[in-house]
């Protein structure tokens, strides 16, 4: 006959505190989850990349065990995700300029240092994208709702219609004043 032994208290007490501190971080998760990846997408430009470090940003929460929620929590969680994604960048960075030492001659060189060139238009493009993101905000909502679903959700003027149940005419419409205001406010 097996007799199991008895729990120590400490053990329950551990437990009790990891029980605590996941209901916490599922609380955490549902009340701040969508803004933290909205930040990890924007910050990292990359979906993929934005997945991994939200998952990595929740998996630290849960390591260092210091998660307050009485302490402003959405700070802490961008504070962690600002912090990892600079390890990150900062290892990537530190990587690329030991391989470029490494491995290339100055004629490879100045090509990797004419492909920085692309990463400064990658930026210029970013600031254009960020300010033609504004200008749309701007729109009033009949022009802009029209705006987003037909550039970003890619639907058809027929589909936009239905959705919307409004003439083709007026979807239309509404996207040509609207791809007009956006060019007055872009200059």
């Amino acid at each position: 006959m097996h007799v199991p032994l008895p729990e120590l208290p400490e053990k329950r007490t551990r437990d009790r505190d990891r029980m605590e501190t996941m209901n916490n971080i599922e609380k955490i998760i549902t009340e701040y989850g969508t803004d933290i990846y909205s930040f990890c997408v924007y910050i990292t430009g990359d979906k993929d990349a934005a997945d991994d470090l939200y998952q990595q940003t929740f998996l630290t929460v849960i390591e260092k065990d210091e998660l307050d929620p009485e302490r402003n929590p959405k700070s802490y969680l961008l504070s962690i995700a600002v912090n990892l994604w600079k390890n990150q960048r900062r290892k990537y960075l530190w990587r690329r300029q030991k391989v470029n030492v490494v491995c290339f001659g100055e004629e490879e060189i100045e090509t990797v240092q004419d492909a920085s060139q692309s990463v400064e238009d990658s930026v210029l493009r970013a600031a254009e994208a960020e300010e033609l993101r504004k200008q749309v905000q701007k729109l009033p909502d009949k022009m802009r709702v029209v705006i987003l679903m037909h550039f970003m959700e890619d639907l058809s003027i027929e589909e936009i219609a239905e959705i919307l149940k409004i003439p083709e005419g007026t979807v239309k419409s509404r996207i040509h004043q609207a791809k007009r205001k956006l060019k007055e406010g872009l200059r």
